[in-house]
């Protein structure tokens, strides 16, 4: 049998996760490679442990991806300049890969830029420098408005921006300073976690007014005057002393050079086997489209991420072999969401039921804080 080469386009949590374990299923003949410009590995729910001080620097949780070598997967740290699905082949500023099978992980795109004043105000919590910009920014504030901003949907991690009002909250009821403190939440979302139903979102509202969080929804932001300290919204502003933000997400430039996004501007894939319309092209984490049977599209979160990567594996490997690929992703899905003091709820559901997704949220325990950092510890063991 020829070799074959996977080329896995991404090295976060999904690319990982597809490299390592098709490396398992695959004999030494063929090939994986991943393409990432970045030289370190890290789990996005890190940043929320950088901002309340868990860690106190992004180094604690990074893994080297040059050691992806010892597990016999190749890594290429170059940019991707350009994709061509239909040749199946990747223009990066170290040369030109060739594939039989291409895996698309690139995740989303930040794109601060697209909201005036956002880059030069918020503190962005979806960067490790920014979540340390915000601790640093709580651990001195003595009162004011706190506001945390989602720009725009979708997002990454739906439940990150009220993960970041409740642990600001409990820092600076730590502090001692929380009475002279107000905190709002304000975003497009008619709900926290849309996608999760109404009862979960109605709840999740229920818990940000128990702690004196006030949520804003239906909020669109035009622009953010940096001088006077207001977002400015369709119809109102909302004035802030500490801005938290979530930018605009976008699919990367190359997957959308590539025509691979459709009118959502992410990349549609069938909803079981994550392929793209292009043969041996697959896609997977946050740069899909996956539109649910309610009309919302699947949320972009990493328990979906990596439960892709497998199936995609799974299927790859079952193919190269001369199977039938059968592995299938369900659309089952969960999530951790820190209130602080320690304590975690934990939601869980299927996000492809019919007629609309079933998830419950279970009230916030410190076993289910614990079972998210353990979370976190295991997807460390690529490099142990």
């Amino acid at each position: 049998m020829t070799g074959k080469t996977i080329l896995v386009l991404g090295g976060g949590l999904a690319g990982i996760t597809a490299a390592s374990a098709l490396r398992r299923l695959c004999g030494p003949d063929h090939r994986v490679v991943v393409i990432e410009r970045r030289a370190k590995f890290s789990l996005h729910m890190a940043n929320l442990w950088l901002m309340t001080g868990e860690r106190r620097q992004a180094a604690e949780g990074e893994r080297d991806l040059a050691h992806l070598a010892k597990h016999g997967i190749e890594w290429v740290q170059a940019q991707i300049e350009a994709i061509d699905p239909i040749a199946r082949t990747v223009r990066t500023g170290a040369g030109v890969l060739e594939g039989d099978y291409l895996i698309i992980a690139l995740g989303a795109d930040r794109h601060a830029e697209a909201i005036p004043g956002f880059a030069e105000t918020a503190l962005d919590l979806y960067t490790p420098q920014g979540a340390v910009r915000i601790r640093e920014a709580v651990e001195t504030f003595s009162g004011g408005r706190v506001v945390v901003l989602v720009a725009r949907t979708p997002f990454s991690c739906p439940s990150a921006p009220y993960e970041a009002a409740f642990l600001v909250e409990s820092m600076l009821r730590r502090r001692g300073v929380r009475a002279q403190c107000d905190i709002s939440v304000y975003t497009p979302e008619d709900l926290p976690m849309p996608v999760a139903g109404a009862e979960v979102g109605k709840e999740l509202v229920r818990m940000l007014d128990d702690r004196g969080i006030g949520f804003h929804a239906e909020q669109i932001v035009m622009k953010i005057d940096p001088a006077a300290r207001v977002a400015r919204f369709e119809l109102e502003d909302a004035r802030f002393d500490l801005l938290i933000g979530v930018p605009p997400h976008r699919a990367p430039a190359p997957v959308r050079s590539a025509r691979l996004t459709d009118a959502s501007g992410w990349v549609p894939v069938d909803a079981s086997s994550l392929r793209t319309r292009h043969p041996g092209v697959y896609a997977i984490g946050d740069a899909t489209s996956i539109r649910l049977p309610v009309g919302m599209f699947l949320p972009k979160a990493g328990v979906f991420a990596d439960e892709q990567a497998r199936v995609v594996a799974e299927n790859i490997a079952a193919e190269i072999a001369g199977d039938e690929p059968r592995s299938r992703f369900n659309g089952h899905g969960f999530c951790y969401i820190e209130v602080g003091d320690d304590m975690a709820a934990y939601g869980a559901g299927n996000f492809y039921a019919v007629p609309a997704p079933s998830v419950t949220l279970e009230p916030a325990s410190r076993r289910f804080c614990e079972e998210k950092h353990e979370i976190e510890r295991a997807a460390q063991v690529l490099w142990r």
